[in-house]
């Protein structure tokens, strides 16, 4: 008997062999259907992966032009000579720009992460700040405070305050601009005396005329009287009083014509050594007798530094500050001149040297509160004296005409110093006062 293989079609019934078949042909569809999606999902990712690409390098670009931006502003925020703080909704500094740290002298490592008002803190108009501006939403424009900076020295500054908003234009903080006014005061004071100086020569001719001369008229009489009671020593001593006033209102009157008077400057070049050691000779000499005793001493390292100047006028202004340092120390003490050569300034061929010559006393001092006026005419902190309060005013005057400055350091209880600084060349400088 042959064998043979069984087929599927005589193992199968015709229904089993049709619902395979519908099943194969569900099974195709299936397929197609699957291989279409996945075609169409294909198609949509490499869209979209197009897409995330033309994204990312919208995005690259994007944080490309903010880091420039970012570094822009940065650099400008660096750059500028006005004071930048912002602080956030809590107060604390968010911001501190390097002029910021050099006009209050605190460094943006200790400012920032703070609060404001552990940090920042001012003698007047406290309230113009990023802080109060944060705190009230009240904006300032231009308004001006004192600063005390770390070692509690005084910096008038001008501030203006704006609010910082986010994106949706809800309010983030504030920020404070402020910028030194010291030079400008300092100018406006120079103006005032001006103006003063100004005013007194127009009263100086009437004063001379109205003043002195019933001045004289009253010294003579009052001489002719003391003569006459000669022998009558309480009456003598009343007549001596007399007479002692009428002299120091003529002394007042010669060193207000003196003050007000335009001085002829006869500039020459002096060695520094000689010009102070002079003076330091004539002050011994004053004061040898004088009681409690002050020491001088000299300190120039170079004896060949030279400086273009009046001698004469310039040997009235080291003795004007030698008798006011003197003046300063009623129990005794120590004056100290030193000579140095320093920077100037800028000029066009670079930086111009000069001569700086300082008085250093341990007297008393001079508080921050007059240190701004001990210049001005008729300024005194002397309860008892003769003179007319013209002395350390004639002293400036004296060291302008000749192109320079001076300037005073004191500390109550330890004592001041006063620093001139001269051109140590002054071929431009003018022939009068």
């Amino acid at each position: 008997m042959d064998e043979t293989h069984p087929t599927v079609k005589d193992e199968l019934p015709e229904a089993e062999l049709l619902q395979f078949k519908e099943s194969f042909e569900t099974f195709n569809r299936i397929i197609n259907n699957l291989q279409r999606q996945y075609l169409s999902l294909e198609k949509q990712y490499s869209e979209q992966g197009r897409r995330l690409e033309e994204i990312n390098h919208e995005l690259r670009l994007t944080i490309a032009v903010n880091r420039e931006i970012t570094s822009f502003l940065t650099s400008i925020l660096t750059s500028l000579t006005s004071g930048v703080v912002a602080v956030d909704q809590s107060g604390v500094i968010s911001h501190f720009n390097p002029a910021a740290e050099r006009i209050t002298g605190i460094t943006g490592a200790h400012a920032l992460g703070q609060k404001y008002d552990e940090v920042i803190s001012a003698r007047s108009g406290g309230r113009f700040s990023a802080l109060d501006t944060t705190l009230s939403g009240a904006q300032f424009d231009s308004e001006e405070k004192v600063l005390l900076d770390r070692s509690g020295e005084e910096i008038p500054v001008s501030v203006s305050t704006s609010l910082l908003t986010d994106g949706e234009g809800q309010p983030c903080g504030a920020v404070e601009i402020f910028f030194d006014l010291t030079k400008i005061k300092r100018l406006e004071d120079e103006v005032t005396r001006v103006k003063t100086l100004a005013a007194l020569g127009e009263m100086a001719a009437t004063v001379a005329h109205e003043v002195r001369n019933p001045l004289g008229g009253i010294g003579g009489f009052a001489a002719l009287l003391r003569r006459e009671l000669e022998g009558d020593e309480a009456k003598t001593r009343l007549v001596d009083k007399i007479i002692t006033g009428v002299n120091i209102l003529n002394q007042t009157v010669t060193a207000l014509l003196d003050y007000t008077r335009g001085e002829q400057l006869n500039l020459r070049s002096v060695p520094v050594a000689r010009l102070i050691e002079d003076c330091v000779e004539y002050e011994r000499v004053d004061q040898e007798n004088a009681q409690p005793a002050v020491d001088l001493a000299v300190d120039i390292p170079d004896r060949g530094l030279q400086v273009t100047c009046d001698p004469i006028l310039m040997r009235q202004v080291l003795h004007n500050l030698l008798r006011n340092s003197r003046e300063a120390m009623p129990q005794g003490g120590r004056v100290t001149i030193k000579a140095y050569e320093t920077p100037m300034g800028q000029s066009q061929g670079g930086t111009s040297s000069a001569v700086c010559i300082e008085v250093i006393d341990t007297g008393e001092g001079i508080p921050i509160d007059i240190r701004d006026k001990i210049f001005r005419p008729f300024f005194s902190t002397k309860q008892k004296h003769n003179g007319a309060g013209l002395g350390l005013a004639s002293v400036w005057k004296t060291v302008q005409s000749h192109g320079g400055e001076i300037t005073i350091d004191s500390e109550v209880g330890t004592g001041a110093t006063f620093r001139i600084i001269l051109p140590a060349n002054h071929t431009n400088a003018e022939g009068r006062a």
